[in-house]
């Protein structure tokens, strides 16, 4: 994305903030979560522990201006490499101050302040519903994620450790973070659905999940590598699962609902013959600058547009499919982890 690229995307998302700030006869937006900052900005990365929701810097949006609010720690940062382009201006505040950044926006604004939880009605669609700048910035990373996950997997040899394949495919990703990395060898991938790596050998067959983020954007894979021929039940549930997965990417068009999907799923994994499956794991959701946006639920209402993408995940126990796909204008699913 160009300097350019980015900063009328920012000014398009400041445009539709102040939008709420004046249906709700507010003063300003205080937004402070990762997520939220990231997609206002078009990218900033507003943390530095990777584990919270809440970032080290808030976005305080009022009618006129913009102001990135933050300690005194991190505020050359985010004027040297964060904002570079932006008409955001960086407001330190002493990192000792008690609500530094609540005294900070207070000085800045009147009147009423709102919040990501005020917001999150208009913030969860606007996320969800990526520009042609997000959509190729997550194609791009999601050729990245691809290829780190199955050549981790190519690469492993029998007797690795889960550990130690997670450790490979963390080593591949410069530059990406992985909010998620499961694995699971042999037993353990019939057993949970979602495995978190330790100390198990791989032998005979392993699964490799990953959620990778960049710029604020995540994608989804998830891949198998199968060292010995499959028993036939476990190739049965194979075949059955890869169905699904079309039976829901078949329902993912403009005026479908969340719910659709799911009720296309639960359908084909009763004519695969494993009827109950699908309540023993979530079936996924969209995904942009949260790693599900929103896990669809049976005879969710919310409805599907171009422009969003989807991380749909159908399992049945000893497999799972997994890809991350963007719902184009014309109307195709476009699987932006898909085959290399």
């Amino acid at each position: 994305m160009s300097v350019a690229q980015r900063r009328a995307q920012v000014g398009d998302r400041l445009t539709t903030i102040r939008g709420w700030l004046g249906e709700r006869s507010s003063g300003a937006a205080l937004l402070t979560t990762r997520a939220n900052v990231a997609w206002a900005t078009a990218g900033v990365r507003a943390h530095i522990v990777t584990a919270t929701e809440a970032g080290v810097a808030g976005l305080l949006v009022t009618a006129g201006d913009a102001w990135l609010l933050t300690s005194n720690i991190e505020a050359t940062r985010f004027r040297d490499e964060e904002l570079d382009g932006l008409d955001i201006e960086v407001v330190p505040f002493d990192w000792w101050a008690e609500a530094g950044m609540d005294v900070a926006a207070d000085r800045l604004t009147t009147g009423t302040i709102l919040d990501d939880t005020d917001l999150e009605r208009d913030l969860l669609p606007a996320r969800s519903l990526l520009s042609a700048a997000d959509a190729a910035r997550m194609t791009a990373l999601g050729r990245v994620a691809r290829d780190a996950v199955e050549a981790a997997l190519a690469a492993l040899e029998p007797g690795m450790t889960e550990d130690a394949l997670a450790a490979d495919l963390a080593g591949r990703l410069a530059g990406v973070r992985t909010p998620v990395v499961l694995v699971a060898a042999d037993e353990r991938i019939a057993r949970y659905r979602h495995p978190l790596p330790g100390p198990a050998r791989i032998e005979r067959r392993v699964m490799l999940v990953l959620v990778a983020e960049v710029w604020g954007l995540h994608v989804a894979v998830t891949r198998f590598r199968e060292l010995a021929v499959p028993p036939q039940d476990l190739a049965d549930r194979i075949a059955a699962v890869v169905e699904v997965q079309r039976a829901m990417t078949d329902a993912t068009v403009s005026g479908a609902t969340f719910g659709d999907v799911v009720a296309a799923a639960q359908r084909a994994y009763a004519a695969a013959g494993f009827p109950e499956e699908w309540r023993d794991h979530h079936q996924g959701g969209s995904i942009a600058y949260r790693p599900r946006e929103l896990v669809a639920t049976p005879g969710d209402p919310t409805p599907i547009r171009a422009g969003m993408a989807f991380a749909w995940n159908p399992s049945i126990a000893g497999t799972k499919v997994e890809d991350t796909l963007i719902l184009g204008d014309d109307g195709r699913c476009v699987a932006v982890t898909g085959g290399s």
